[in-house]
């Protein structure tokens, strides 16, 4: 076997993060009547967040936003986008039942569990590679059902680095005392899981379940997670 560890992502590579959050997007619209306040159905509304999110978390990966920023503000400006004004205690509310929520929901990306069980039979030690939130990432695995398959959780609230940053990894490889060549990483996001890996001289497999282009060649890439157990 030539790793011993396996360094797996949670969102969108394991716990279908897409699915989750436009359910709770859904309920949380719902609940605060913001089709009234913004005067957009759910569909705007919901393709305004996603954009602002997405530009918020890279700023919060590269280490440029504080996660209490990024917690209210994702809302607030989704709120100011469609002209709203005092944003930040709405804004505050929605972040608060979001992240209450949204750990709740239990959709996996298909082939989840059955590669989770060919791992652990196999003799891998798995361990959770994230950057989410330490308040909603147990819950999300206790509750969809994959905890009980990991060894250990790295998060990067604990760390105090995120992936991509090497420390991230670094800190990794330390407490694992495991060396580079040990270890492969299984992501979705090519600039995050699989340039931060390649960097710090860890494989990978790219999971590219969207069809990207990357501007390198990943260790190994597969569409779909059931091809993971063709390489393992």
């Amino acid at each position: 076997m030539k790793y011993s560890h396996l360094l797996i992502d949670l969102d969108r590579t394991l716990w279908d993060f897409e699915r989750n959050s436009e359910q709770t997007m859904r309920e949380l619209f719902d609940k605060y009547e913001l089709q009234k306040l913004c005067h957009a159905d759910f569909q705007t509304f919901f393709d305004a967040y996603h954009i602002i999110n997405a530009g918020l978390w890279k700023a919060y990966n590269n280490g440029t936003l504080a996660k209490e920023v990024l917690y209210v503000s994702r809302f607030s400006m989704t709120l100011d986008h469609f002209g709203m004004t005092d944003t930040f205690a709405l804004g505050k509310q929605l972040g608060d039942y979001y992240v209450f929520e949204s750990p709740k929901k239990t959709a996996l990306v298909p082939g989840t569990m059955e590669l989770l069980r060919y791992l652990k039979a196999k003799g891998y030690t798995l361990s959770i590679v994230s950057n989410g939130f330490k308040e909603v990432q147990f819950e999300k695995m206790r509750t969809s059902g994959i905890d009980v398959f990991f060894d250990n959780v790295f998060l990067s609230d604990d760390i105090g680095w995120q992936k991509p940053h090497r420390p991230f990894f670094d800190h990794v490889l330390q407490r694992l005392h495991a060396q580079p060549s040990e270890c492969v990483i299984i992501g979705d996001d090519i600039n995050v899981d699989i340039a931060g890996a390649r960097n710090a001289g860890i494989d990978q497999i790219f999971c590219n379940f969207s069809g990207a282009k990357a501007d390198f060649e990943p260790t190994h890439t597969v569409s779909e997670l059931k091809s993971i157990m063709e390489i393992l």
